[in-house]
């Protein structure tokens, strides 16, 4: 009888731990949400001075450049991802093909979500990038798509995520860039 409650304290204990141990190790960030920075957690570093990507959800501020230089968002770190083309505010139409570099923990099995939405966040057209060299670095790496779409909206965003395969908030992370569409 002793040995049955011995090893029940054994695995109450072992319980207790990872409880504990996985609570401990949740993480705390900001997080966009509706256009705003949210607290997720106790974040130990102060709200993010950099704009909410209106309604997308990013676990991080992410230090992004583009190529028009009046977008171009400073940062101490290397950027997570360039976009070369379109630049910001440019008069689109189909097809566009959409240029850059980002990180390679943006792809998975070599390809990232590209999406082009219009101004109420409505998707007109969902595709992928495809990395055009090793993606399995830390290094940035260029990456290219072709998006074929047809829309009566004036204007939108043109959408680069991270690939998220496992779907937890901590590894999403995307960048927007405004477009027009030619009529």
């Amino acid at each position: 009888m002793k040995k049955q409650y011995f090893l029940l304290l054994i695995v109450a204990i072992i319980l207790v731990t990872a409880v504990f141990l996985r609570l401990s190790s949740k993480e705390d960030d900001w997080i966009c949400q509706d256009g705003s920075w949210v607290k997720h957690g106790q974040p130990s570093e102060p709200m993010p001075t950099t704009s909410c990507p209106g309604g997308l959800i990013a676990s991080v501020a992410i230090p992004v450049s583009t190529a028009t230089p009046s977008t171009i968002s400073e940062s101490t770190t290397s950027p997570e991802i360039i976009i070369t083309s379109p630049a910001a505010d440019s008069l689109i139409n189909s097809p566009l093909t959409v240029s850059g570099q980002a990180k390679g923990n943006w792809f998975f099995e070599a390809s990232l979500p590209v999406r082009l939405i219009d101004s109420d966040n409505q998707i007109i057209v969902a595709h992928y990038g495809t990395a055009q060299s090793d993606w399995m670095t830390e290094e940035l790496v260029p990456f290219q798509a072709t998006l074929n779409f047809t829309t009566t909206a004036t204007s939108g965003y043109l959408v680069v995520s991270k690939d998220n395969p496992s779907g937890l908030p901590q590894n999403e992370g995307s960048f927007r860039i405004p477009v027009k569409f030619k009529q």
